[in-house]
């Protein structure tokens, strides 16, 4: 008599922290097409309307300062494993009213609610592993989600702007070990922009007034060199291509294997249709 096929273990069910943004709902995707549980937390004045669409019924709303009500939510649904994803505008003290959960992680992450971003999302993981979760990063729930080293798409940087990258990537660096932000924006040599609590989005339109000829500068995206790897790693999508090639710049290049790209051949077939380049570069540690 044959034997039986060994079955794999069943995925543990995954907790969406949704924030701003597609990566939400290119998780949802992948949990969807690998039949993994998941459940959304859908973070107020953040989480848009169309993630939670896309959740099927399996999310709640959340304030951000009702830290033990999602917990609760969150063993109620069976969730061991937490991804978190998507922006997050920091508020003010005045507006979080923090339940005792809240005041517990806000006595953990002190002084750092007030710092950079890298350290309080760090005091937040440890905050939710020590609250018994385990913290993943979308690399281990989305495949190909990492930016690969070399092109994405057909069209090759020309040497005015591999300077640019070169360029770019110190200065992006610099500002990471800051933790001020992960992005600039690099035209002929000069800075033409640095991001802050803006955002990428906010960064390209500012930049895009200070260029100085068409189809040529390049947003850099660089990981912090202290930053935690499973959140808020620099990320790019068909939004990004979009506003990059209808502000005149050349491309864009990402920091690879520290990087996201949210549907990668869709992104590389627009670049490619906008006629601007996207490419991934190395750094040595």
């Amino acid at each position: 008599m044959a034997l039986a096929e060994p079955q794999s273990a069943p995925l543990p069910k995954l907790g969406i922290i949704a924030g701003m943004g597609e990566l939400p709902r290119v998780l949802i995707e992948a949990c969807e097409q690998s039949d993994r549980p998941f459940y959304v937390l859908a973070i107020e004045d953040a989480a848009e309307e169309e993630t939670v669409i896309r959740a099927h019924g399996n999310y709640s709303w959340i304030r951000l300062g009702a830290i033990g009500k999602a917990l609760d939510i969150l063993e109620r649904e069976g969730v061991s494993e937490l991804v978190m994803a998507g922006r997050v505008v920091r508020p003010r003290i005045s507006a979080l009213r923090p339940d005792l959960k809240a005041t517990k992680l806000l006595a953990k992450v002190g002084s750092h609610l007030f710092s950079g971003d890298n350290e309080l999302l760090s005091g937040i993981v440890k905050f939710l592993e020590e609250e018994g979760f385990r913290v993943v990063g979308a690399e281990h729930i989305v495949k190909d989600i990492l930016a690969p080293e070399g092109l994405i798409g057909s069209i090759y940087p020309d040497k005015k702007s591999q300077a640019d990258i070169e360029f770019g990537a110190r200065i992006a660096r610099a500002i990471g070990e800051l933790d001020v932000g992960q992005a600039v924006i690099v035209q002929n040599h000069q800075v033409l922009g640095v991001e802050a609590v803006e955002g990428t989005d906010a960064l390209i339109t500012r930049a895009s007034l200070l260029k100085s000829e068409e189809k040529s500068g390049v947003l850099v995206k660089v990981k912090k060199p202290q930053q935690e790897g499973r959140v808020d790693l620099p990320t790019i999508g068909l939004p990004t291509v979009e506003l990059v090639a209808k502000s005149g710049f050349a491309g864009i290049a990402l920091q690879a294997g520290a990087s996201l790209i949210l549907n990668r051949r869709e992104v590389a077939r627009r670049a490619d249709q906008l006629g601007i380049f996207i490419i991934g570069f190395s750094i040595l540690e």
